[in-house]
């Protein structure tokens, strides 16, 4: 089953696809409302395509659908960094556990809308990406329970604007010696010649986490049509073109372990989002994939996600001052 969230007379309104184009409405207010109502929740959804399909419930046509973010009120955005061995196989040292980010609800955005890029965002770069939406609350969930957490799965354009990540957001400050601890330089190579004193920050809110940098749906696919998430084909495109076709099975972490770690350190409740690792692997006339792929170049053209059995999110580019 296939759900949603668009507008009508500006108003939200959850609905179920009926066909390509096509859906009805349904009685909640919220995704949120209709995933916590559990097997209730979906029962009414199918009574409503069936109604819709017999002639007893009014037909959507989704053709000019103000498209809001499948559920746009999760109490947080989890997004699982660098879950690619194309990019993990540069790594100087490996991962341990999966690194997390957030990204506040204002970062929403709906298929067809605009992603905003700011000037000072400066070089930013697509990750198209599918999203876990959650069921119910997990907390501290072992990774062999983990699906069983899942409500279903949409995508994304977990958009990232390097420039600003390595230049307003980043900083490195040379310490005394006696400041620094071993755990300050494990994670990376020491400097050769002279005394490494050097602790490097970045933060990443603004490069992660601005206004329509989480472009998500157009669908919520539930769990049931997904029968493993390791092996989902993801592509991305620009301006038609496609810049990477990638899968899940190219995970450094699978799906149930980015799911059972971000329990460990969150509560993850009903309706959260958990972004579980970006498509990297490049293509012929695009062989950087997304990292070589800046957004910032392309105003006014198109940016698209594709993921096998959850659809295509298209998102237009804007440029501003």
């Amino acid at each position: 089953m296939k759900l949603g969230t668009i507008r009508i007379n500006g108003k939200p309104t959850v609905i179920a696809r009926v066909a390509d184009d096509q859906a009805v409405a349904l009685e909640y207010a919220w995704m949120e409302d209709l995933i916590e109502a559990g097997n209730a929740g979906l029962d009414n959804a199918a009574a409503a395509i069936e109604a819709a399909l017999a002639g007893r419930l009014p037909i959507i046509g989704l053709a000019d659908a103000d498209w809001m973010a499948p559920n746009p009120r999760p109490s947080k955005i989890l997004g699982c960094a660098v879950n690619n061995n194309n990019l993990n196989q540069y790594a100087v040292k490996p991962m341990t556990a999966p690194m997390f980010f957030t990204k506040g609800r204002s970062a929403l955005t709906g298929h067809n809308k605009s992603i905003e890029l700011l000037k000072d965002h400066g070089q930013s770069i697509p990750e198209p990406e599918p999203v876990i939406v959650f069921g119910k609350t997990a907390k501290n969930v072992p990774p062999e329970k983990a699906l069983d957490y899942v409500f279903g799965y949409t995508l994304t354009n977990d958009v990232t604007a390097s420039g600003v990540k390595f230049s307003q957001d980043s900083i490195a400050l040379k310490q005394r010696p006696e400041v620094i601890k071993p755990h300050h330089l494990a994670w990376r190579p020491k400097f050769e010649g002279g005394e490494d004193t050097y602790l490097l920050f970045i933060y990443h809110s603004k490069s992660k986490g601005a206004d329509t940098f989480a472009a998500m749906g157009p669908w919520l696919t539930t769990k049931d049509e997904i029968s493993d998430p390791n092996a989902l084909r993801v592509r991305g495109y620009i301006d038609g073109e496609c810049y990477a076709d990638d899968s899940t099975a190219n995970y450094f972490f699978p799906v149930e372990r980015v799911i059972s770690e971000a329990s460990k350190w969150f509560t993850m409740e009903v309706g959260d989002c958990l972004h579980t690792g970006t498509a990297s692997k490049g293509t012929e006339k695009h062989p950087r994939g997304n990292i070589g792929t800046y957004l910032n170049l392309y105003d006014g053209k198109l940016t698209d996600v594709e993921i096998d059995g959850l659809g295509r999110l298209s998102n237009r580019i804007s440029v501003g001052s």
